[in-house]
């Protein structure tokens, strides 16, 4: 369950400076998202006032006014005037995202944060909490502190020739005052130690509650880049690994120094592995250095250029292990600035980007699956500073969907990730490794393999192998000797093991029953074909050259709960278990030679109870109105051909479920009849993959469950 929601929102939908129509807009926010802010332990808005210049540019005079996020496209560009062609692209030139937008001085600010606490307070009964935004490029708002008066600040990737924030920067001298620099800037202030102070007067004069670091700032200066300081698209450099981390701790040393309030991250596009391979971000040694800082969330690239590889896998890696914070998940409705709508335009009204990365489980060192447990929603309005209420109502259901479907145990595939010694190495080849490695995920995922459950290497190595009995491993070959013991004895008792990695570290890897290898090198569909040995079969038959259906595979109250975004819906994907053909709800299957065709819509999330061991023919799944005073829910299997049928019962009825020929009852529903106990039976260990199993049976049968409790 989220215990807390985030609403993001910019200012454009305060048009006029009234403290009258302030609230109005404030009130509006709270009333459109209330189903979802019920029952929260906090609720906050992320104001994304301007691009944070507003806090490197503070003098502490609250009349003064601030540039801010009046625009659409690239602020930092030019203005487009009449002569302009009107298609012009708005990252050659910027636009007003309305007619004379009004002027923001600190003063209103900090009205806004107050009315928004008040309004908040009055609607949630709960805690409200408003944080500021600082981000490291020339998108949000005018910037003359980065572009002209400290471009030295800017050395990092750039966008539309500006250049992003490096974080550990030194700043040049500047005679401007500041709030906490009343006299200027002395030369040789390190950029940390300037927006720590900063920050610390101006969160408390306006108000804020803490603040939002954007686009990567404090992790690198080139968030979206495969390239970096440590490796530059040919040669890894490892010489330079001690230099780099010692800056990253440094800026994040001397930031904490000077500012106290709590600071959530957005991150970078890419994994830990890759991160610290190309520009040494030493998030391990991060999350223990006592700095209290939120992890990042899931990226918010799949929304823009559906590599939903790279958002799983990435994140995945980040959360694997986690200082005291919940696992945080960001949903991408509207953007603020660059005239689109990801809920309409990108994603056209499904709800994929929801159901794939809230799969997305780790399992802790209790050895629980945890999934998300904050939301952020970027952002309630768009760039024109409408809130319009379809873009709540249309996806608020898939997100309560998503939050009730959450995962409870491992997944079918867990990846064993080796986060301490990914973001500690120093040797070119473990750099090499993990970089190529992750890339390999990316590219398994992309290709269809349903990768969402996570473990690091340093938790597998504290839990007891009988809890991934169930699952199938996925483990690069382990740096730590010690992790790649346990997982060969884990495989020794039976229990399943991909390892993928170069052909050198395979060569010690003997393949066998119950252990199997994929080489990076290769293509990643490898990763596939060795699960396909393990008697999980994943194929797609594409029509086009669009990319294969991304898939996850969750388990919930012992379902297996499929989420799917498919490219292209011409594909066909074929699925087998080694428990027979998943037949999900509410649907038809065909079967062929075993597996299951499917041929998935854009968005696909549901639950699958059912496998069938059959050939051929057409199997459906249908839930029924039980009509009943026992039953609670009644699903009806159809189409079976002399099948071995295996049903996964909710977890409360395990060993209380009904059975009942359909040849055997006059009306759907009217089931009051005995249930068959002899053709069904229990199976599985308890605790593990517990089912009903009955064999060669043909027809269709009601799989009936009862209430928790006898009615009255």
């Amino acid at each position: 369950m989220f215990r807390s929601v985030t609403l993001e929102m910019s200012l454009k939908p305060f048009r006029i400076m009234t403290p009258e129509y302030i609230e109005r807009v404030c009130a509006g926010v709270f009333e459109q998202w209330k189903p979802l802010l019920k029952h929260r332990e906090d609720v906050s808005i992320l104001l994304w006032a301007g691009d944070g210049s507003e806090i490197l540019d503070y003098a502490g005079d609250l009349s003064k006014s601030f540039e801010w996020g009046c625009y659409l496209g690239t602020a930092n560009n030019p203005p487009a005037d009449e002569n302009d062609p009107p298609m012009l692209n708005l990252h050659a030139k910027k636009r007003l995202y309305t007619k004379d937008p009004p002027v923001m001085t600190y003063e209103i600010l900090k009205t806004v944060v107050r009315i928004l606490k008040r309004e908040g307070q009055k609607a949630c009964g709960c805690r409200i909490r408003v944080g500021a935004t600082f981000d490291i490029g020339p998108e949000f708002a005018v910037s003359d502190f980065k572009y002209k008066r400290h471009p030295e600040i800017t050395s990092g990737q750039k966008l539309d020739s500006f250049g992003f924030i490096d974080a550990t920067a030194v700043l040049n001298s500047d005679d401007r005052p500041y709030a906490a620099y009343p006299s200027g800037i002395p030369a040789g202030t390190h950029f940390g130690t300037f927006l720590g102070k900063q920050s610390q007067r101006y969160l408390g004069d306006m108000g804020f509650d803490y603040l939002w670091l954007s686009n990567g700032l404090g992790f690198s200066a080139d968030p979206w880049s495969k390239t970096g300081k440590i490796f530059d698209g040919e040669r890894f450099y490892p010489e330079k690994l001690a230099a780099t981390k010692k800056k990253v701790l440094d800026f994040w040393t001397l930031f904490r120094k000077e500012c106290s309030f709590p600071v959530e991250t957005r991150g970078t596009n890419n994994s830990v592995g890759i991160d610290y391979a190309t520009d040494g971000v030493p998030i391990y040694d991060l999350h223990r250095a006592g700095l209290d800082i939120t992890p990042p969330p899931n990226s918010p690239w799949a929304a823009l250029n559906g590599n939903y590889g790279l958002e799983l896998m990435g994140h995945m890696t980040r959360i694997c292990e986690l200082p005291e914070h919940p696992i945080k998940f960001r949903f991408y409705i509207h953007d603020p600035w660059w005239a689109n709508s990801p809920w309409y335009d990108r994603y056209n009204g499904q709800p994929h980007d929801i159901y794939l990365p809230m799969a997305v489980s780790r399992i802790d060192e209790k050895g629980n699956a945890e999934s998300a447990g904050t939301l952020n929603i970027l952002t309630v309005d768009n760039s024109f500073g409408d809130m319009p209420d379809s873009c709540v109502y249309e996806p608020l259901p898939h997100l309560m969907k998503a939050e009730k479907d959450c995962a409870d145990r491992p997944a079918p595939f867990v990846w064993v990730y080796p986060m301490r010694e990914y973001a500690t190495a120093d040797t070119e080849q473990l750099l090499s490794e993990m970089y190529y490695g992750d890339m390999f995920v990316c590219g398994a995922i992309n290709s269809g393999f349903p990768l969402n459950c996570v473990v690091s290497a340093d938790i597998f190595m504290k839990l007891p192998l009988s809890l991934f009995a169930d699952s199938v491993l996925i483990s690069p070959v382990q740096p730590n000797g010690a992790a790649q013991e346990r997982l060969a004895s884990f495989a020794q008792r039976g229990g399943r093991v991909i390892f993928y990695g170069t052909a050198d570290r395979l060569s010690s890897i003997d393949t066998g029953k119950t252990v199997e290898k994929a080489d990076i090198a290769a293509d990643p569909s490898s990763l596939l074909l060795a699960a396909e040995r393990f008697g999980y079969t994943f194929r797609h038959e594409r029509k086009t050259n669009a990319k294969a259906p991304a898939m996850t595979i969750s388990r919930n109250n012992n379902a297996f709960i499929f989420s799917v975004h498919n490219p292209d819906t011409t594909t066909d994907t074929l699925v087998g278990f080694p428990q027979g053909a998943p037949i999900l709800d509410c649907g038809e299957t065909e079967l062929c030679g075993g597996l299951a065709r499917c041929r998935f819509s854009r968005c696909e999330h549901r639950e699958c109870r059912l496998f069938v061991q059959q050939d051929t023919g057409v199997v459906s799944v249908k839930e029924m109105p039980p009509v009943s005073g026992y039953y609670r829910r009644v699903i009806r299997i159809s189409g079976l051909k002399n099948a071995t049928v295996l049903f996964y019962p909710e977890t409360y009825c395990i060993k209380t479920c009904g059975f009942v020929n359909a040849a055997d009852v006059k009306r759907a529903d009217c089931i009051d009849i005995l249930p068959d106990r002899q053709t069904w039976r229990l199976a599985g260990t308890e605790g593990h993959e517990e089912h009903y199993i009955a064999e060669n049976v043909s027809g269709d049968y009601y799989v009936c469950m009862p209430f928790r409790k006898p009615l009255a």
